[in-house]
């Protein structure tokens, strides 16, 4: 008989290979950061839609903070309890933030 693969078989195997950020809110609640390729598609589109003004050169700040809102909310897996502690960010931070989660949910090699 061929190779079998089970659902939760491929679910683990996609869980391992795209790590989710964690972050922990300052009253100690922890937050993950989902990689894109393991989000629902109308989640990954409103990600790559974001990311695009996030990345422009031409967009004025208060558009990107809009942006970078709109990503680390899309990925966050508690987006009622992340709301108030995005609000606590200033700007700066959300960038950190969104660089972190960017660099670590990177595709992995093939």
């Amino acid at each position: 008989m061929g190779n079998k693969l089970t659902f939760d078989d491929l679910m683990a195997e996609v869980a391992e290979s795209y790590k989710a950020v964690e972050f922990t809110g300052p009253d100690g609640v922890a937050y993950n950061l989902r990689a894109v390729p393991v989000l629902p598609r109308h989640e990954r589109t409103a990600v790559t839609d974001a990311v695009k003004v996030v990345n422009s050169k031409d967009a004025e700040a208060d558009a990107q903070e809009d942006a970078i809102d709109a990503v680390l909310l899309a990925v966050v897996d508690n987006t009622d309890g992340f709301k108030a502690v995005l609000d606590a960010l200033p700007l700066g931070a959300k960038g950190k933030l969104i660089q972190a989660w960017s660099e670590a949910t990177q595709a992995p090699e093939a």
